[in-house]
């Protein structure tokens, strides 16, 4: 069975991303692995640690 695997590509601040890679290098992680694995809990979760943050509000 042959995985198939998307490219995703974000731009962000050079500033931001070198906090980000210090971060994650600290538990011996890239910042390519780290967002794979967060997009991975995502979709097995089912749920967004985002939720209720953006967009209508429950009444």
């Amino acid at each position: 069975m042959r995985i198939m695997e998307k490219l995703i590509q974000i731009r962000i601040e050079d500033d931001v991303k070198q906090r980000v890679d210090s971060v994650f290098r600290n538990e011996g992680l890239s910042s390519q692995q780290a967002v794979k694995m967060f997009l991975t809990q995502v979709a097995n979760t089912g749920h967004s640690p985002f939720e209720g943050m953006f967009g209508p509000r429950n009444k």
